[in-house]
């Protein structure tokens, strides 16, 4: 600080005289803007914490992301504007048709690649080459309609968003809705080990592997501190919001509302204070979540589809975990994975109280072999996955009660905009418990 407001007497005094005086000042002030961004990124350097040690070698480039993807759907953005260049309503439907189809046969496509490779033993086989080419096919086609179908996933919303009164300057939205449909980040979670506390979040490139994967988490513990997982995540709030391109139509809607409640509340109270407690941190993953179910739905019924009522189809919008660690629809009195990963929780949090580390972690390992065996493929489950989806207060890893708390706000106003206006403006949990008392009280 003290650097910097030498450098500013300076260009005050040089600031005076003119012409030649002017462009040195320039010259200076660019100095000291380079200047500050060497300095802020030598500190950051030095002050990486654990995870972003262990991940170096991963790390995920958000700005390069965003200035890349930014530009691109702008310019696209532009061209679509041009008359001939314009779609109908019917030809965009069609579109969304086409492109959520393929997005099923990748789905399809790669199970059977995984059984076929397994079949041949690591050995190229002629049914392994084939479906490589049919999966390589069927990506391009699908990328050659991924632009214009985010455009209309991001004009579906943002008119269930104005109908909502969320607009900024009536119709104008700010930000506006910007989806990219690609393979999310993965994320790097930690938790200390003596309790369930998210402590480091690092976004990893997609493509990691799973010995990749492990080899993170284990350098991360090494020094017996903390926990880690890295984890598939269902969307990211970068700008495009990075999203799947494989997920159906109505979770991709929800998805997409989700993520941009999140832009949305990063200029109002709840979003600038995000970070203030673990609190805060559920109760912006939460209010998204309720929120962008109901945005999202209405967009899948504006373009055609019917809503059946589901709650497993929003469930864990934002950080959703992959399919195959996902709670599914099974009721069938031999498993229930709410039921037993509840339990599993709880009795996790009542051995560490004790102080019982290690007889946590080894009742951890052998509850996810019990997933595991009943067809939940749970690669990791410590501290860090419990602190991950514990943000999330409808799962069933989590033990907060925002969730049903925000279900009784939400009965208690007249339709999702008001919902969201209502709790944008809180600065801390207290001032939501509050409020909500205030509301029932009335």
């Amino acid at each position: 600080m003290q650097v910097w407001n030498v450098m500013r007497a300076e260009l005050m005094k040089r600031s005076l005289g003119a012409g030649r005086k002017r462009r040195r000042l320039l010259k200076w002030t660019a100095f000291a803007l380079a200047s500050l961004v060497l300095l802020s990124v030598s500190r950051d350097a030095l002050r990486f914490n654990v995870a972003e040690q262990a991940s170096q070698a991963y790390r995920f480039d958000v700005v390069q992301y965003q200035l890349t993807n930014f530009f691109d759907k702008w310019v696209h953005r532009l061209i679509d504007a041009l008359p001939w260049h314009s779609l109908s309503k019917e030809e965009r439907r069609l579109q969304i048709a086409e492109y959520f189809g393929l997005g099923e046969e990748i789905s399809r496509l790669r199970r059977d690649l995984q059984r076929a490779a397994a079949r041949a033993g690591g050995q190229t086989s002629a049914e392994v080459s084939a479906l490589e080419e049919r999966l390589d096919d069927v990506r391009a086609r699908s990328g050659r309609l991924r632009q214009d179908v985010e455009e209309t996933v991001e004009s579906t919303i943002s008119a269930v968003v104005v109908s909502e009164g969320l607009g900024t300057w009536g119709e104008f939205i700010f930000p506006p809705v910007d989806i990219r449909l690609a393979e999310p980040p993965k994320l790097l979670v930690t938790s200390p080990r003596d309790r369930i506390e998210r402590t480091h979040d690092v976004l990893l490139e997609p493509k990691i592997s799973i010995g990749e994967r492990e080899s993170v988490e284990q350098r991360v513990e090494d020094a017996g501190v903390l926990s880690a997982v890295v984890v598939d995540i269902g969307g990211v709030a970068t700008f495009p919001a990075s999203l799947p391109n494989d997920r159906p139509l109505q979770w991709t809607l929800q998805t997409s509302a989700h993520e941009w409640l999140h832009h949305y509340l990063f200029f109002r109270p709840l979003g600038q204070n995000f970070s203030k407690s673990d609190d805060m941190q559920v109760l912006n993953e939460t209010v998204a979540d309720i929120a962008g179910r109901e945005i999202g739905n209405r967009a899948f019924q504006a373009l055609g589809g019917e809503v059946d009522g589901s709650p497993e189809m929003g469930l864990q919008r934002g950080g959703a975990t992959a399919d195959a660690e996902r709670p599914k629809d099974r009721e069938d009195g031999a498993f229930n994975f709410n039921r037993v990963m509840r339990e599993t929780r709880l009795r996790v949090d009542a051995l560490l109280a004790e102080g019982l580390i290690d007889e946590a972690e080894a009742y951890m390992e052998q509850r996810r072999k019990l997933f595991v065996t009943n067809g939940f493929n749970i690669r990791t489950l410590n501290q860090a996955y419990f602190a991950f989806h514990g943000t999330y207060a409808d799962s069933p890893a989590s033990v907060s009660p925002i969730g049903g708390q925000l279900q009784r706000m939400r009965s208690q106003v007249p339709d999702v905009g008001s919902f969201v206006r209502a709790v944008a403006r809180f600065t801390s949990y207290q001032e939501f418990l509050e409020s909500l008392d205030a509301l029932e009280g009335e």
